[in-house]
């Protein structure tokens, strides 16, 4: 692949998709790119996670590889042979194009790897969000906009509005007769339809023509059948009880005639005594909709609908044609005839009106949306996407598209099925415009045959559409065909299955794939390398299918227990677990059937829970709870709080509490509010919880839900605490919450979490399982028939421009045939994805569950739904379905269960758990210890004026000295490009940066290089602006800026060898260390007493050896110290410690020496940082270093002042080594724990 125009990969499940991107991203960033010029998508946050930390593993993987063939210093016939033997292609295809360079390689992939931060890898929606954001000038997107959590609120209440201004606009009697009809919901029964047209935003809404509901017929009708007379009815008497009767058909007069015989004699006389009064009126009634049905009977179905058969047999001699008009022309067949015609047609037009309510609700709320959300300064994702695919319209749009693909050329999309319209129109005018597609690169990823997300609005005509384009722009196409998920037996049986029905629907058609080269370990079963890896398994009924899974199941563990059934590694033998195990099904249902069974028989479950946090009694006892805080003296919300299990006191001990009144707890939550408005929500939560013991309380009984409580009530914990910082006053976070607790949605924050011992038999739906592995698959009714449908939308396609394009319209009876038809091969196109999806998800066996034919059914032929598209095809190779797919017969009976002979008994030693241990966790450092000194405190001696930018976080006390007004005092005056260097911040970072990345112990050259890297590239500490005031400070402004970036390089360089060689204690220099001795940017996570800090007892310590320091922050509720050692250092004998200093002191040589120096130290509290970053060094030996000895292994401190250091001792260097017990003094005033090994 050369990466320019477009390129589209077809990548089948299994076939390796994130190795391949993976190492495509090495390839490109060795050629053309950089990272903060590409641009990588995914469907979901996580996956994008998962590729970058991939994609960063590569990249490291092929630059060591790299560097091993440069120290080996292989001629060319060496390193040929090398690359013959490699079994990584991508290794194989670098080391073979730069075998002649591997140098640049390498200082490209170093280079690539220091900026890979900047390389952006999410979701098109996030990308869409930085866009708007980057580019909000171009793009005529200046206001900013917030992603809402209340999407689905604002839908609700536009729905609402658009709903009431459509009953406003109608005819009373319209509202009347849909309401009557059922016709007329609430505004929650058209969420779906509404939410489901969202979806597809850009898919044009066909609307019908307004409906005119007319009701005159009707009760015309009505009426005359109301005026029949009893004697009119007796006049058909040979009809429904004479010699007439044997001639109806069964259909219409039912066995021996009965169903006509009882219309006539009862139903018929009943309904016209009923309504003759108001018969319009009881034509609504339900109480009479018997009867009507009854009668309606004469003329139609069941269904309701008109007969289409005659009612009259031909056969019968005595039917004449005469006998049969006769009866057809009688008033009362002609009446009630009116009345099925005026009831049909009314119904029509009640449709109508419906139809065009639905069409009202869906266009106006689509119409209103983006504007309500731009008035609350909000919007969604997809209203995000939206509004970057109209910006990139008109000649303004597409000198923003031009902008963008300057800024980004290369983008990668993957899971390109899943991509809807408007993401793709937003993608097709950037990387696909026809002005300037071949100036970059665009990659599109996906599998056609893994669309199966059509409810969210991937489109498959999307998908199909864009692949058109790009070969119409003679685009390259690619596919993945070795699938390394699977065994090759498993691979080679499912292949062979679809290969018989390789239409799936939709322009998808199914290409045979191949085994890839991924080593698996074989499952062996009763000595046989896993026999028959797809194998049907038919039941005689619906429920009896979960029973046999989960007997199934129990049989497998059994043998993995015996040593039957187990996975041959090469380090042993791994029986089949239950983890190994998935379930899977296309509804919840389904699996609740399954987990009831398998927890029946003692198998552990493992399920994602798909209910809100703000579901069941928790959420609504720790509701009680608020509200009895709030209202303290409202004693019948303290008692609903003290019923709840969280305080756990039941109705009879709340009748003796009564008794003696209920002051104290009146008391406490009154107390608890005082506190939660002057000390926040966490505070006052935290210590309710500690007060009643809730904790304590939640666990008291035992129960499988302990966990799940506890874990759901730190969940609310944690939910309340950060809408604390969003909602202004106790009162709006409560009724917050309340909001909440009475309509729960399924939103990603609040669905419930994983528990600690999430472990067994997985169970989940296939769309759930995509992108997953598991290496026994169960899959449920896997023929059953497809799902009535159920959508009131219609999805159907027309031709404009010569291309496809999806319209949506309102279901309803006149439907165009052609339009329901398109929506039925969609539907049915889907399921087929999802079945393919389903079957690849095991990596050895799949047990296709199949249901047996009812024996009472008629028709006894197999239907092709499901998998049985595929199954009942003629097999395309008989020896391989033969060899590898098998029917198992079913279970008949339940085996018992297998103990493990040999159980490993682990004794645990665990320290008693403390009483005092409920608190908030924060954390500080010592930037925010020390960052509330006063500005006197912090102010330098020599400083003269003061600096206008921000100063480090940890060098805040000092600042510039005014150099011109130094000149005449200084003697020794310290190097050029110390003094003239930048001071602040980003100049202090930058040179962090520095010696971070640079080998101690390299050679002038390579620190040069390293240098002039760090100053083309170290963009976020404004490294062209610290270049560019260097070269303006220069002496002379002759030559060229080539010249004068030289003469600056060189200047740097000299500074940082002066660093290296300068003797920090005794004679020891940074030079002398081996990358292997020391770690640069050490961080750590120092953790504090579980109680107060005590500030003052650490300032008497350091009073106590000479050290004094200034008072610090109280940090009260801290549980934590953070922070970064710049340098970590092994001399030989002992670990020290270093860290970088920028500050400038003055221009003057003597103003580093080690008096200073201390007298900064003090000033700046820098004697704390040191003896912090010193205890947390010492902890970490302690659990690292056998026998370790605090006298013998740990070192000091070094304070590296380097515009002071110049290669001799005692200048820019104050080394400091406390005494081993001022260390673990300081160490125990912090709070530590005895570390054991």
């Amino acid at each position: 692949m050369q990466f320019k125009g477009l390129h589209w990969i077809e990548a089948s499940a299994g076939t390796g998709k994130t190795y391949t991107l993976s190492s495509l991203m090495v390839r490109i960033f060795l050629k053309d790119y950089l990272p903060n010029q590409v641009i990588a998508t995914t469907f979901t946050r996580a996956a994008a996670a998962e590729l970058k930390s991939r994609i960063r593993a590569r990249l490291l993987e092929t630059q060591q590889y790299i560097d091993l063939c440069l120290n080996q210093s292989l001629d060319q016939r060496a390193l040929a042979e090398k690359i013959a033997q490699l079994q990584d292609p991508l290794l194989k295809h670098v080391v073979q194009e730069y075998c002649l360079k591997l140098d640049y390689a390498s200082s490209r992939l170093k280079l690539v790897i220091a900026q890979l931060d900047e390389l952006f890898v999410g979701t098109l929606d996030s990308f869409s969000q930085k866009l708007l954001r980057e580019f909000s000038f171009e793009s005529g997107k200046i206001e900013r906009a917030n992603i809402t959590e209340q999407a689905s609120v604002y839908t609700e209440q536009l729905l609402h509005d658009v709903l009431r201004e459509w009953i406003q606009a109608q005819p009373q009697h319209v509202v009347d007769y849909m309401l009557l009809c059922g016709r007329l919901k609430s505004a929650a029964e058209y969420e779906d339809l509404v939410n489901t047209s969202l979806n597809f935003a850009s898919a044009e809404i066909q609307g019908i023509d307004q409906a005119q509901l007319e009701v005159q017929d009707l009760a015309e009708a009505l009426q005359n059948l109301a005026s029949i007379n009893i004697t009119q009815i007796e006049e058909l008497k040979e009809y429904y009880k004479g010699k007439y009767t044997s001639g109806f058909y069964k259909n219409v007069a039912g066995d021996g005639g009965a169903v006509l015989h009882q219309m006539f004699t009862d139903a018929l006389p009943k309904l016209i005594e009923k309504i003759k009064h108001n018969p319009l009126e009881h034509y609504f009634n339900s109480h009479l909709a018997a009867l009507f049905n009854a009668v309606f009977a004469l003329y139609l179905t069941k269904e309701r609908k008109l007969r289409a058969t005659p009612h009259f047999k031909k056969t019968d001699p005595a039917c004449t044609q005469e006998v049969q008009d006769a009866f057809f022309d009688h008033p009362v067949i002609r009446k009630i005839k009116a009345v099925v015609d005026a009831k049909l047609n009314f119904e029509r037009q009640i449709e109508l009106v419906d139809t065009n309510l639905k069409f009202y609700l869906v266009q106006h709320v689509k119409q209103r949306l983006p504007q309500l959300l731009q008035q609350k300064g909000e919007t969604t994702f997809a209203q995000q996407i939206r509004s970057l695919a109209e910006a990139l319209q008109g000649e303004r749009g597409q000198r923003f598209a031009q902008f963008v693909h300057t800024r980004y050329p290369l983008i990668l999309v993957d899971e390109f099925q899943d991509t809807n319209q408007d993401q793709d129109d937003m993608l097709a005018q950037i990387w696909r415009n026809p002005k300037w597609y071949m100036r970059g690169c665009m990659i599109m990823v996906g599998d056609p045959k893994q669309a199966i997300y059509g409810f969210r609005g991937g489109d498959m005509l999307t998908y199909n559409n864009a692949r058109d384009d790009v070969l119409k722009k003679q685009g390259r196409i690619y596919s993945l065909r070795q699938n390394h998920r699977s065994v090759k037996e498993l691979v080679c049986v499912v292949d062979e299955l679809f290969q018989r029905q390789p239409a799936f629907g939709e322009k998808v058609i199914y290409e045979p794939v191949i085994a890839g080269s991924r080593p698996h370990p074989a499952l062996m079963d009763r000595q046989q390398v896993n026999p028959a890896p797809l194998r049907w398994v038919t039941v005689e009924h619906d429920q009896d299918e979960s029973i046999q899974i989960a007997w199934k199941i129990r049989a497998l563990l059994n043998q993995g227990i015996a040593g039957d059934l187990y996975f041959d590694h090469a380090a042993g033998k791994v029986a089949l677990q239950a983890d190994d195990i998935a379930i899977l099904s296309t509804s919840h249902k389904k699996l609740d059937q399954a987990q009831y069974e398998l927890e029946r028989i003692g198998i552990q479950v493992n399920r994602s829970s798909q209910r809100s946090v703000f579901t069941g009694f928790l959420a609504k006892d720790v509701a009680a709870i608020l509200t009895a805080i709030l209202h303290p003296y409202d004693e019948a919300k303290v008692k609903r709080a003290l019923l709840t299990r969280l305080l756990g006191y039941n109705l009879q001990q709340l009748i003796e509490l009564e008794q003696q009144g209920l002051g104290q707890f009146i008391y406490d939550f009154d107390c608890i509010r005082e506190m939660w408005v002057n000390k926040g929500f966490l505070t006052a939560w935290n210590y309710c919880l500690n007060l009643f013991k809730v904790w304590e309380n939640l666990v008291a009984k035992r129960s499988f839900d302990n966990e799940r409580h506890v874990v759901n009530l730190r969940h609310l914990t944690e939910l309340l605490s950060r809408q604390s910082e969003r909602h202004q006053g106790a009162y709006m976070l409560y009724y917050w919450y309340l909001q909440q607790v009475e309509s729960p949605a399924k939103r990603d924050w609040e669905i419930e979490r994983k528990l600690s011992n999430a472990a067994g038999v997985k169970l989940m739906t296939i769309h759930q399982s995509k992108g997953l592995e598991f290496k026994v698959v169960f899959l449920m009714s896997a023929d059953q028939s497809p799902k009535s449908d159920k959508s009131a939308l219609v999805f159907a396609t027309q031709e404009a421009q010569g291309i496809e394009q999806r319209v949506i319209a309102i279901k309803h009876k006149d439907i165009d045939a052609t339009a329901m038809q398109q929506h039925s091969e969609r539907r049915l196109a889907e399921l087929n994805r999802l079945w393919y999806v389903a079957l690849t998800r095991a990596s050895y066996r799949v047990y296709a569950m199949l249901k047996q034919i009812d024996p009472t059914k008629k028709d006894q032929s197999l239907k092709s739904n499901g998998l049985n598209v595929w199954r009942l095809q003629a097999p395309s190779s008989a020896e391989i379905a033969a060899a590898w797919s098998c029917d198992e017969a079913p279970l008949t009976q339940l085996a018992a269960a297998l103990q493990l002979e040999q159980v490993q008994e682990i004794k645990i030693d665990a320290a008693d758990f403390p009483q005092r241990r409920f608190y908030p966790r924060t954390k500080t450092s010592f930037s925010g210890l020390a960052q509330h000194l006063p500005a006197a405190m912090r102010s330098d001696t020599l400083a003269l004026v003061s600096e206008e930018q921000a100063t480090a976080a940890d060098e805040i006390n000092q600042e510039p000295v005014d150099v011109e007004q130094e000149v005449v005092q200084v003697a020794q005056p310290i190097a050029w490009i110390k003094a003239n260097f930048q001071r602040g911040t980003q100049a202090g970072s930058f040179l962090h940066k520095l010696f971070e990345y640079i080998d101690f112990q390299a050679s002038h050259d390579d620190i040069l290089e390293e240098v002039k890297r760090r100053f083309h590239n170290d963009k976020e500490f404004n490294s062209d602006v610290l270049l560019a005031d260097l070269i303006a400070k220069l002496d002379t402004a002759k030559g060229s800026a080539t010249v004068q970036e030289a003469d600056i390089f060189a200047h740097m360089t000299e500074w940082l060898k002066d660093v290296l060689n300068t003797p920090l204690h005794d004679t020891f220099q940074l030079s002398a260390l081996s990358t292997a001795h020391y770690l640069s940017e050490f961080p750590f996570y120092l953790a504090l007493a579980d109680q107060r800090l005590f500030i003052q007892a650490i300032q008497q310590l350091f009073e106590d050896v000479g050290h004094p320091i200034q008072d610090l922050n109280e940090a009260a509720t801290a549980r934590y110290l953070t922070g970064s050692i710049d340098l970590v250092y092994f001399d030989g004998q002992r670990y020290h410690i270093a860290d970088y200093k920028s500050n400038y002191l003055g221009g003057d040589q003597r103003d580093y020496e080690k008096t200073n120096l201390e007298h900064n130290m003090t000033q700046s509290s820098y004697w704390l940082q040191a003896a912090l970053y010193l205890v947390a060094l010492h902890r970490y030996l302690g659990s690292r270093l056998q026998d370790y000895d605090i006298r013998q292994h740990l070192g000091g401190a070094s304070y590296l002042y380097l515009r002071g250091m110049q290669g001799q001792a005692g200048q820019g260097v104050c080394h400091w080594r406390p005494d081993a017990e001022f260390i673990l003094q300081l160490d125990q005033i912090l709070g530590y724990f005895e570390l054991k090994k």
